[in-house]
């Protein structure tokens, strides 16, 4: 039981550690410093390992959820964690890098029409990734209701 407690508190914390990380540091920082095109081009190779982190991390969660016997509220909280980041990594992210590549080679009158529909993506990714960072708040009050030092 208590290796299946540490594997489940840790696969936790770094899961929400790398989405706070992620979203309030590094993405702020290199699209501060770098001109836009390459901030892009970095967080694109940061994100498949970004989202691998959380499948990972949720297939952990789901592991240690099942050998402990967890029920109720956490289920739930880690369903939306992992429906979300789902969405975004294998759904949203992919069809933004196919328009960020398409917006390189298409055609003047073309470009406008890509860029709308990249921002309505991005939109939906960063509202998809702010979910996943309250519900594993959620999460991880929901674990520190029963939690003994």
């Amino acid at each position: 039981m208590l290796v299946f407690n540490f594997i489940y508190l840790l696969s936790l914390v770094c899961w929400l550690g790398s989405i706070i990380f992620f979203s309030f540091f590094v993405a702020p920082v290199v699209f501060k410093t770098l001109d836009r095109e390459k901030a892009g081009e970095i967080v694109g190779i940061i994100f498949p390992r970004y989202y691998k982190l959380g499948y990972v991390c949720g297939a952990l969660i789901l592991l240690s959820f099942l050998m402990i016997g967890e029920v109720g509220l956490k289920w739930c909280a880690w369903g939306i964690m992992v429906l979300g980041s789902g969405l975004a990594g294998l759904v949203i992210n992919p069809k933004a890098k196919k328009i960020k590549e398409q917006l390189k080679s298409s055609p003047e009158n073309e470009i406008s029409t890509l860029e709308a529909k990249f921002k309505t993506l991005h939109s939906l990714s960063v509202k998809l990734n702010a979910l996943v960072l309250f519900s594993g708040l959620w999460l991880l009050g929901l674990t520190a209701t029963n939690f003994q030092i």
